[in-house]
């Protein structure tokens, strides 16, 4: 009679009793970071746990048409990101911005825990941000380069390859698959002797214009890479640093050595143990190599990428555009004894060679059949004239060259005519178009250890009078009989 007179039935008592104990318990599971429900929630939870933390830019979300087998477990991070390039490889990570509602689940869940959400912000930033590694091949072309490229074209990766100038010249063929391929190709140097490399720099110069001409030559472009055999440490001192750099190289090392080139026959599953010495980096470059007798770094390579994969790292191919690692010149004796090279041999060769990687219009030239491309750094314009170097030209044309060092001139071969450059008088000399020969006075100088000239003079003497200049967006044309 008592509930009655309040107007509240016992029953209706019960329930509000109920009711509260329920709310209560609500309260504090989630208080304690848990859904009653059984549902994920889209706030502490899931920060805590990796998949979809809520920061300032939102739930971190793997794309809705990604494979099952491709996203997440629950309470784990994503394992992969994308391949680059790669069209079926693990789904793009997006940012997407929070709701209403989750932008307040994430504010009531701070007030009532006392804690700050900049450690879900964090925990998303960190795994957002991508690990690169950059696969590297040193000493090639050999036998082990196709092995390696079918592995590469399997797993849908690409790679940079330091190749050699004597095995580049031996098998071009495989010079060829390596850009088809669509890895990145750099230089070696010539012939990796170190004592000769390493007893000063003008040595280990000719070595790198030789392999680069070489390259230039099956390829058609310029390796601005490249790799110091035995890396930069105990061998590079400040000179060699410096005018790399000033002719426009970007000389690289690496962060992690496979091992494979200690000793003679070092097995692939030393090679692979070696090769991920951890997965916490954020950028590795790995060294190996495919020169020959390193079929064992073939043999480890499935297992190597695998690996990388499946702890979340993207394969890229270094770019010369990019900062690249170097080790620190070392402080003792890799300097002593060196000569330096001259003011003068820098000013002719290391200073100019820096426009050879500048952006800018290539040169076509046009005589009769045949057509010659100079790039940018290759030739220059003085005077409204195109000054050109005499063995490019002519051996673009498929003609020949020799120097004499007794008279300081060129000797070229090119349309059944043989010139004479002669720099000490910068006059051209012809023989073969008459019985007599014919002197143009023109502008013959010696640069850089190349004579240098104007290409109209170049073209008339060889029996290829102008037609005509064009200078198009794409290139400058020149155009002759």
């Amino acid at each position: 009679m008592a509930w009655k007179k309040r107007g509240i039935s016992r029953r209706t008592a019960v329930r509000l009793v109920l009711a509260a104990a329920v709310l209560a318990a609500v309260l504090i599971y989630r208080e304690a970071g848990l859904n009653p429900f059984g549902k994920e929630s889209a706030g502490l939870h899931d920060a805590d746990g990796g998949g979809g933390a809520i920061d300032r830019r939102g739930p971190l979300s793997v794309s809705s048409q990604a494979p099952a087998s491709a996203r997440a477990p629950k309470g784990q991070a994503i394992s992969g990101l994308p391949i680059e390039g790669v069209a079926g490889a693990s789904p793009d990570v997006h940012l997407a911005p929070p709701s209403h509602s989750q932008r307040s689940a994430v504010s009531r869940i701070s007030a009532a825990s006392g804690r700050p959400v900049k450690t879900a912000a964090a925990a998303v930033r960190t795994s957002a941000r991508p690990k690169t590694v950059y696969l590297t091949f040193d000493d090639g072309p050999s036998a082990v380069t196709p092995k390696v490229l079918e592995i590469l074209n399997r797993e849908r990766v690409k790679a940079t390859f330091f190749v050699l100038g004597n095995e580049a010249e031996t098998h071009p063929e495989w010079i060829n698959a390596i850009r088809e391929q669509g890895s990145t190709i750099g230089n070696h140097t010539y012939d990796h002797n170190y004592k000769e490399l390493y007893s000063g720099f003008t040595r280990f110069w000719s070595q790198i214009k030789k392999t680069e001409e070489t390259i230039r030559l099956i390829t058609g472009t310029r390796p601005q890479l490249v790799r110091a055999p035995g890396g930069t440490f105990g061998h590079f001192d400040d000179t060699y640093f410096q005018l790399m750099k000033q002719a426009g190289y970007r000389v690289t090392d690496w962060t992690v050595d496979s091992g494979d080139s200690k000793r003679r026959g070092v097995p692939a599953s030393e090679i692979l143990k070696n090769s991920i010495p951890d997965t916490k980096a954020s950028k590795v470059i790995l060294l190996l190599h495919d020169g020959a007798g390193h079929e064992e770094s073939a043999k480890a390579l499935p297992e190597i990428i695998k690996r990388y994969k499946a702890a979340g790292y993207v394969f890229k191919t270094l770019d010369a555009a990019a900062e690249p690692v170097q080790f620190k010149a070392h402080p003792g004796k890799s300097g002593k004894g060196r000569i330096k090279p001259t003011e003068a041999w820098i000013e002719a060769n290391v200073l100019p060679n820096a426009a050879l990687f500048a952006s800018g219009k290539k040169l076509v030239v046009e005589a009769g059949m045949l057509q010659a491309s100079l790039q940018p750094g290759e030739y220059r314009i003085e005077d409204g004239r195109y000054i050109v170097p005499l063995r490019s030209v002519v051996e673009r044309f498929g003609g020949r060259v020799s120097w004499s060092a007794g008279t300081h001139s060129g000797q070229a071969e090119l349309n059944g005519r043989k010139i004479t450059a002669d720099t000490a008088s910068g006059r051209l000399t012809l023989t073969g178009a008459g019985p007599e020969q014919e002197v143009i006075s023109s502008g013959v100088v010696l640069e850089g250890g190349a004579i240098w000239l104007p290409l109209r003079d170049l073209l008339e003497a060889a029996g290829h009078p102008l037609l005509g200049v064009s200078n198009e967006p794409e290139a400058r044309t020149v155009k002759a009989s």
